[in-house]
């Protein structure tokens, strides 16, 4: 009879055939020996169906699995299911780790009995790499806690990716990824699912994940500004379902949500400025004024943030755009331009303009002539 691995490995797949050698190699260096290796192709166009099959062949700890395209959500799910390890273990296609991650986290888990540990991990960004600071910003138990006495956790990036995780903790409570097209932060009720069904959680500032980052700025890499917002009202139904009503998880919640409106805005390119609008004011107006008011996890700066984003909404996007300056503001609310070849008048961001003429950031923008 086949032994059961310590830990499950799943790693979902698609079109990085650039990147999904340097990944599976690393997780085959491991020093724990006593794991699997579960590869799901997500329908790559590539050669990436051709390289988990001969990772496959030349290692039997290695199991690929090929699926028609479904998106990052089901192809994570498709491994969960397939796990038969102690502990699970999540690693994207694009990134890579360090030999000895799986050995020291599983030894981690072991030794303090818990659901989940959880590292530190690196950001790998084109010209530089560098590790979190949480330990320096957050006062993080050295022991085992619980989420409960510690929700600051939801603060932090999701990196599901930089967590081990006991298998009978997904599977019991079915704890699995949004199925929805593409990526699109599928693993945001995952992270939140996962953090609420866990008794105890430890955590280790030794980061062994290079996590591939091509901005700097993760505005630069959000394509949707929906996907936010989408995420943010899954987790809400979500939590109400549940019956959470512990203030502090939600503060720490709103304080993501916050830091998430702001990514918004630096992202919002100025023509979808009006159609974000009524999603930043919405998702600001849900979170409740008395646990913003009273908590001890939500600083002034935000909750001046919350209030700008109800009271001058599209000032605060600007603001957070990096847009922001007195002349802009006076050109967005009222401009006259005349030359010979045209003009163009503004008032309170709606313009009217014929010829050429400058282009100037608008809410509502009507053209006359050529």
């Amino acid at each position: 009879m086949k032994n059961q691995p310590k830990v499950s490995v799943v790693v979902p797949i698609y079109g990085v055939e650039k990147y999904l050698n340097q990944c599976v190699d690393s997780i085959l260096a491991q020093t724990l020996k006593e794991i699997e290796i579960i590869l799901v192709d997500d329908g790559s166009k590539d050669k990436c169906p051709q390289i988990i099959d001969e990772y496959a062949q030349k290692d039997p700890r290695v199991v690929a699995v090929h699926q028609p395209n479904g998106g990052y959500g089901r192809a994570v799910n498709h491994g969960l299911e397939l796990a038969t390890g102690e502990y699970i273990g999540i690693v994207e296609s694009d990134d890579w780790i360090e030999p000895d991650m799986y050995e020291k986290m599983y030894q981690k888990a072991v030794q303090t009995n818990v659901d989940i540990v959880k590292s530190n991990f690196f950001n790998n960004l084109p010209k530089k790499e560098n590790k979190n600071k949480w330990k320096k910003e957050f006062a993080i138990p050295e022991g085992p806690f619980s989420f409960i006495n510690y929700p600051i956790f939801l603060y932090f990036h999701p990196s599901i990716w930089s967590c081990l995780y006991k298998s009978d903790l997904i599977k019991k409570n079915h704890i699995k990824m949004e199925e929805i097209p593409g990526a699109g932060w599928a693993d945001n009720l995952f992270q939140v699912q996962s953090l609420c069904y866990t008794k105890k959680i430890a955590y280790t500032d030794d980061a062994f994940y290079h996590y591939r980052r091509l901005n700097k700025d993760d505005a630069k890499d959000l394509k949707d500004w929906h996907i936010p917002f989408n995420r943010t009202k899954e987790i809400h139904e979500w939590m109400q379902q549940q019956k959470i009503t512990n203030k502090d998880i939600w503060a720490c919640l709103y304080k993501r949500e916050l830091a998430y409106i702001c990514l918004v805005c630096r992202m919002l390119p100025f023509n979808q400025i009006k159609l974000a609008l009524p999603n930043i004011v919405s998702c600001s107006r849900k979170m409740d004024s008395e646990i913003l008011s009273t908590s001890s996890f939500i600083n002034d700066k935000e909750r001046k943030k919350r209030k700008a984003f109800l009271q001058h909404p599209i000032l605060s996007i600007l603001y957070y755009k990096n847009e922001i300056s007195l002349k802009k503001i006076r050109r967005f609310l009222i401009a006259v331009y005349i030359r010979p070849a045209g003009f163009l008048v503004q008032f309170l961001g709606m313009q009217l303009a014929k010829g050429d003429c400058p282009d100037r950031p608008a809410l509502i923008k009507f053209k006359i002539g050529k």
